[in-house]
């Protein structure tokens, strides 16, 4: 080896040993502080991408899963509200019974009863959650949409009628007369065609009329009690999508209707007699009065109305907590995923940083070797 002041090769290989010592050492301390051996683009230009768009997803997911819970706090609270309608139905059909016994004062039933429906009222319109009622599908804000997925997906829940009018309550008299109008199930809807319905001092008109719309033809006249009620009809549908058009329609008129499994239409009118006519092509339309009675089948019909809004409501709430379980488990398979790319395993780093601290004090130590060769030069001159 040639001896010079000027160039010292061995302090130059020493001292490049010891910087990437050094160098190795310092993305050691930052794996420990970090507990990332990705911790920026530097470490890993393609790796680093990659965890940043699944940390997006991530991210994303956690929103998803905090509005399928406030959805589910929506349909929780319109379940509550539900539930406690049904309790009501229940006290209810106690008063109805009672009433239909000789000997006690129905009119004193009918007041309790009354205040009992009058409470129905009350439930439907406490029961909101943020501004939303699932229960009144004619509040301000009725509909239900929630966010299912990364994709934009949704799942929308339209609010049902739980109202004293939709569960057709409006008139229920303990001891009045019960009137029961019957269209049967070969009844043939054509647009023009009409079902009229008069019951106490109203004339109601049903008056059907095609997708394309129109003017209905019958005459209102609501001064004298003549109502006009539009049935819109889809020429290509089913009778029975027809049938339940019209029943729609019926109870938001304030009546009571009741659609049988073979396709038959019952509407009930407490405390009145009914008359009732049609101009269909086909179909029997038929109207009786029976004394007594009336409020039992009135409120059968509106338990089962409460019974379809608790099936609805439950199968929901029960579709977005299975959401919300799988969003879980999206979320929970990226954050471990997340972890395999980026994540130090700190056994080994530790293994590593006693390794790297030895051989930077060897390079200090080779290093102050190299330095004190060129000292032994001036022994040359002596």
């Amino acid at each position: 080896m040639a001896f010079s002041v000027n160039t010292n090769a061995n302090a130059m290989a020493a001292l490049r040993s010891l910087s990437s010592t050094q160098n190795t050492l310092s993305d050691i301390q930052n794996q420990i502080q970090s507990g990332l051996k990705v911790g920026g683009a530097t470490d890993d230009p393609s790796t680093f991408v990659i965890s940043q768009g699944m940390r997006g997803d991530i991210g994303a997911l956690k929103a998803v899963q905090e509005g399928l819970n406030f959805g589910s706090a929506t349909v929780s609270m319109a379940l509550s509200g539900a539930t406690a309608i049904s309790d009501q139905l229940t006290d209810l059909q106690t008063k109805v019974t009672q009433a239909l016994n000789e000997g006690l004062d129905t009119a004193v039933l009918q007041t309790e009863a009354d205040e009992m429906i009058a409470q129905i009222t009350t439930i439907v319109g406490s029961t909101e959650f943020n501004s939303i009622n699932l229960i009144d599908n004619g509040a301000t804000t009725a509909d239900l949409n929630v966010l299912t997925g990364l994709g934009g997906a949704t799942v929308t829940l339209t609010a049902v009628d739980a109202t004293v009018a939709g569960l057709g309550l409006t008139a229920l008299d303990l001891a009045g007369v019960h009137s029961e109008m019957t269209l049967d199930n070969t009844a043939v809807f054509a647009a023009a065609d009409t079902v009229t319905i008069a019951y106490g001092t109203e004339t109601h008109i049903f008056e059907f009329l095609d997708e394309n719309g129109g003017t209905p033809a019958s005459s209102v006249d609501e001064a004298n009690g003549t109502f006009v009620h539009v049935v819109t009809i889809d020429s290509n549908a089913s009778t029975g999508e027809h049938v339940g058009d019209l029943a729609a329609v019926m109870r938001d008129s304030g009546l009571s209707v009741d659609i049988a499994e073979d396709g038959t239409i019952s509407v009930f009118a407490a405390g009145v007699a009914t008359t009732a006519t049609s101009t269909l092509a086909a179909g029997t339309i038929t109207a009786t009065d029976n004394v007594g009675g009336a409020a039992t089948t009135v409120l059968d019909a509106a338990k089962t109305a409460i019974g379809t809004i608790l099936t609805t409501l439950g199968t929901f709430s029960n579709r977005l907590e299975s959401q919300a379980d799988f969003t879980q488990t999206l979320s929970d398979t990226l954050e471990e995923g997340l972890g395999i790319l980026v994540d130090a395993n700190l056994a080994e780093v530790s293994a590593k940083l006693q390794s790297e601290q030895t051989k930077e004090q060897l390079g200090i130590q080779s290093l102050s070797i190299a330095n004190a060769a060129s000292q032994s030069i001036l022994g040359l001159f002596r």
